[in-house]
């Protein structure tokens, strides 16, 4: 399943060619569940793994005080570790009970990138907006990357802004973004007022992850590229003074 998918709905779907059965809570027996296999990024190891069922609410609960969603543990098959699913529930006229083929994560992987590069306060503003992502919280996310780009226009001294605006100009072109999404994205980490200012527009989930790959982009340019050339030459320099 894709992560486009994912990201729009807010909902994961279990794969068809892997759902052979009907999705079921039964009363002695979780084999309706282990027959219905689910992949999926894990949120701990960021690998795509199979999960196993291991944790499923009690059935005389849950028939009892009829709830509309419950929360199944797995376990990630890769790494091992817990990953908690959300699934909405139909109660049949015979007694039984139907889990939707659609579920909700509670955790979600998190962004990757060589912060190591980057200066204190750019690191930890870039950090906390990804983290915004990584839960969809994407108007937090849009506000943080203005942030960002904020104390990266400070770390780069008096022409840091010229040089972030000439990035953003840079990766437009190359993206062959589009107008409408580059005004908007343009707003929010240029134009805006204050990262955490309300008038800054509000962001769609297309766009976000526009954003986010604009601000890894800029982010690289700017700090990334540069400190892998000087850890190039700090290396050369150890070498030729071995000789």
């Amino acid at each position: 399943m894709s992560r486009d998918y994912e990201i729009c709905t807010g909902l994961y779907k279990v794969a068809d060619v892997l759902t052979l059965d009907i999705m079921r809570l039964c009363k002695d027996s979780i084999d309706p569940l282990m027959d219905c296999p689910i992949s999926l990024q894990c949120p701990h190891c960021n690998v795509i793994s199979l999960l196993t069922v291991i944790s499923v609410p009690n059935y005389d609960l849950v028939m009892r005080f009829h709830p509309t969603t419950v929360g199944i543990v797995y376990r990630c098959n890769s790494c091992g570790e817990p990953v908690f699913l959300k699934f909405s529930l139909t109660y049949l006229s015979g007694g039984g009970i139907e889990l939707s083929k659609e579920y909700q994560i509670v955790e979600f992987p998190k962004e990757n990138f060589e912060f190591k590069y980057l200066p204190e306060a750019v690191r930890h503003d870039f950090e906390e907006a990804l983290d915004c992502y990584s839960i969809g919280a994407y108007n937090g996310f849009a506000a943080l990357c203005r942030r960002t780009i904020q104390s990266t226009a400070s770390c780069l001294g008096v022409k840091g802004t010229d040089k972030v605006k000439k990035q953003v100009v840079e990766l437009k072109e190359i993206a062959e973004m589009e107008e409408d999404d580059y005004a908007i994205l343009n707003q929010i980490i240029l134009d805006g007022h204050d990262g955490a200012h309300p008038h800054l527009p509000s962001i769609t989930v297309e766009r976000a992850k526009i954003l986010l790959e604009l601000m890894k982009d800029i982010m690289y340019e700017l700090f990334v590229r540069k400190g892998k050339i000087e850890d190039a030459k700090k290396l050369r320099q150890e070498q030729i003074d071995k000789k």
